[in-house]
């Protein structure tokens, strides 16, 4: 019992990450041989050093070989190696620190070995909370408020600020205050970086008494430094940390220069300039350590994609709101050092450069916005979670600042220079956006400890029916399937059977539904109906072991008629402590999201370009050439998405054998196959004779294997047999139907 509760008891706040996707065996299976080994596929990759499973009897007794490891071809999966278990009931208990973003998670299930379940250990753990620690989204805030008001301040500077000052049509009066602003700015920058180190300090040592469940006091030493040897967390902290003090040096040395006047108000090309260029580029290499430790880059099969778009939001985020946080003290500055003619001059010609910026920044913030929002909620139920609900009030707040915005641009910005008020009023508006931006990071940082809407819905059964119900015609018939509850465990299954009339079929010699895991290789179970009359066909009790995606193929057989076949593909929520990948987003929508998402962001860049001068003015020039580099990369993505699609992930059929499918799949065998396979697959067909080794027998052989082994051999053929290589012939898609039909062959 001991052991038991030290092993799985939480620390109080724990945010889950690196949750249960599947295991074998399945929560709550009941096995009649005992498994040699427990494995645990997992949400996100492992921290190797401190990740560890354990199997216990009902009497608390590890029972497992002490060998816990995580698997180095896929550090997202954990398994332990068992004895010869006697009968009995056993607990799973686990325990993880994802590689991604460093949270702790720690969980258990059940299994039996022949017997019903019953006499688990005791397991003693508390909810999860939100949070891992009630300060991280602080924290958080903090590292992300500190390094985009840096990475922004530093852009303000370079593509409003300095231009502006250093502009022949510069008042004579802002001469003397030039230097004053510029220290002004990168004092500012300089404030953020400090701040972003600092929390990025504390942040170390709160992930530290964290996954080590201690003080904050006694994280130092020890557990601070297994955290940054040992583990991909912290290794990607001490890159954060590296560049952003280099970044701060930069910064800090700029600063030194505009203190001492060194610097030519005509030229762009300053040391000045070349340390800012330095401290952008070191502060956005920070900002890519955030993304690299993101929900995205624990997105399942679209990591790299979710990345690349959360350093663009990260990016577009540092220019609008960065720039808004330089851009305020910098209006202060001018309200009260500056007279009036000369600052209206000066704060007219910064704010449409800075209008310009907004604007793309804004745009680009939103699509890539949407981008984020598909991959971590992904159904429209998921909003309902935590999660759900803190995007819908940052979207909010993101909502407001473009009513301000357009305030700004559409009143504010065309009174600067005929009304005295309007500098004042600009002020005061970009106070409040300021205020707003703070808000809206506060928002990511609770969003980014936050578990992701869809594994918290996928875990909750959120978005899932109480029961299922599919209807199909084929020949001749109409068929309905009702499923209840759906979910994993037993399950009632009636099948309606009507004919073209409506009327019920109560003939049917046979009815029978083959049930297959369409995401782990558990065989085919096949369960026949009893005739309950009135043209329905039930089975009391079919069993769905684990969650996730399901194939039930049905099939009628009746004296009168041809056999009719239909099949139905869904999605069984859990019941059990497994199950947090049910919901993910397609990694083949991802690519083509990510497609328009650049080609989206081109059409932005080079409409702003357009209008402010075209591509051969001095402003329009810097804008054609990111939006022209990303419609090209855009345009390869979606050419990339259209040729590979299609194909399925290799390892499932994409098409389920409905009547659709099996028609398609019959033409193309009677047009390729039939010559050596014959019309009934028994490998008689008249192009046999004299084949060797001769054409097999498909009603033998096809349900000896799984369908990626018929893919492969279909598409590569058989090397020294008349069975050639079809991938030039068919297309993926028509190998997945010519599978679906030969597994009908009987």
């Amino acid at each position: 019992m001991s052991a038991v509760s030290a092993f799985l008891v939480f620390p109080a706040g724990v945010s889950a990450h690196a949750n249960v996707a599947r295991s074998e065996p399945p929560a709550n299976a009941v096995l009649n041989d005992p498994p040699p080994q427990v494995v645990i596929w997992f949400t996100e990759p492992l921290e190797p050093a401190l990740s560890q499973i354990q199997v216990l009897s009902s009497d608390s007794q590890r029972v497992d070989n002490d060998d816990s490891a995580v698997v180095e071809e896929d550090p997202s999966v954990m398994s332990v190696s068992l004895g010869d278990l006697p009968n009995g009931t056993y607990t799973v208990a686990w325990k993880n620190v994802s590689t991604v973003d460093g949270h702790r998670v720690r969980g258990s299930f059940i299994f039996s070995v022949g017997e019903p379940l019953g006499g688990a250990a005791v397991v003693e753990t508390t909810g999860q909370g939100l949070f891992q620690s009630p300060s991280e989204p602080v924290i958080r805030w903090l590292v992300l408020l500190g390094g985009l008001a840096m990475v922004g301040g530093t852009a303000f500077h370079l593509l409003v600020l300095r231009p502006v000052l250093s502009s022949n049509g510069l008042p004579a009066g802002m001469a003397d205050f030039r230097a004053g602003i510029e220290k002004l700015a990168l004092r500012v920058v300089l404030s953020a970086g400090f701040v972003a180190l600092a929390a990025s300090l504390a942040h170390l040592v709160v992930q530290a008494a964290v996954v080590h469940d201690v003080s904050a006091m006694d994280a130092w030493g020890g557990p601070m430094k297994t955290i940054l040897v040992d583990t991909d967390w912290g290794q990607t902290w001490l890159w954060r940390i590296g560049l952003l003090s280099a970044g701060l040096v930069a910064t800090a040395l700029a600063l030194t220069l505009a203190g001492k006047g060194r610097w030519d108000p005509e030229s762009w090309w300053t040391p000045n300039n070349y340390l800012l260029i330095g401290a952008l580029l070191l502060g956005a290499g920070m900002l890519f350590t955030i993304s690299w430790t993101s929900h995205g880059a624990a997105t399942a099969g679209i990591e790299s994609q979710s990345i690349t778009s959360d350093f663009i939001h990260l990016l577009a985020s540092s220019l609008w709101a960065g720039g808004i946080l330089v851009f305020l003290p910098s209006l202060i500055f001018l309200n009260r050092r500056v007279g009036r003619e000369d600052r209206t001059a000066v704060i007219a010609a910064m704010t449409p450069r800075f209008s310009a910026v907004a604007v793309i920044s804004m745009g680009v913030l939103i699509i890539t916005g949407i981008y984020g929002t598909w991959a971590q909620v992904t159904i429209i139920e998921a909003f309902g979670t935590t999660y759900g609900w803190s995007l819908a009030g940052k979207l909010g707040l993101v909502l407001l600042i473009l009513v301000l915005g357009g305030v700004n641009l559409i009143w504010i910005r065309r009174r600067l220079e005929t009304h005295q008020s309007a500098p004042l009023w600009l002020g005061r508006l970009i106070a409040v956006e300021a205020v707003v931006a703070v808000l809206i990071v506060l928002a990511v940082g609770f969003l980014t400890s936050l578990e992701p809407a869809r594994q918290v819905a996928s875990r909750e059964g959120i978005g899932f029916s109480d029961g299922l119900e599919f209807k199909d015609t084929a020949e001749g018939l109409d068929i309905e399937l009702t499923v209840s509850p759906g979910q994993v465990g037993a399950n009632e299954f009636v099948v309606s059977l009507a004919d073209r009339f409506g009327n019920p079929v109560d003939n049917a010699d046979d009815v029978s539904i083959d049930i297959t895991s369409l995401d782990v290789d558990l065989g085919k179970t096949t369960l026949i109906a009893e005739n309950m009359g009135g043209g329905k066909y039930g089975i009391e009790e079919g069993l769905f072991s684990v969650s996730g995606a399901w194939q039930t193929a049905l099939i009628v057989r009746r004296p009168d008629s041809f056999d009719a076949r239909t099949a139905f593909r869904f999605i069984t929520a859990k019941t059990t402590a497994s199950g947090s990948a049910l919901i993910s987003p397609d990694p083949d929508k991802g690519q083509v999201f990510l497609g328009l998402e650049l080609v989206g962001g081109a059409v932005l860049f080079i409409g702003v370009g357009l209008a402010v001068g075209g591509w051969r003015t001095r402003r329009g020039t810097p804008l054609f050439a990111p939006g022209a580099a990303a419609a090209v990369v855009g345009a390869v993505l979606l050419a990339g998405s259209v040729v590979g699609g299609g194909g399925g992930d290799g390892r499932t059929n994409p098409f389920p054998p409905n009547q659709a499918s099996l028609a398609a799949g019959q033409e193309l065998y009677v047009q390729n196959c039939l010559v050596c396979h014959g019309e009934l697959g028994l490998g008689d067909g008249p192009g046999s004779e004299g084949l060797n080794p001769p054409p097999a027998n498909l009603i033998i052989h096809v349900p000896l294997h799984p369908d990626p082994d018929l893919y492969e051999i279909i598409s590569d053929g058989i090397f020294g047999s008349a069975m050639n290589p079809f991938e030039r012939v068919l297309s993926a898609e028509e190998i997945w139907h010519v599978i679906n039909y030969i597994q009908t062959l009987e």
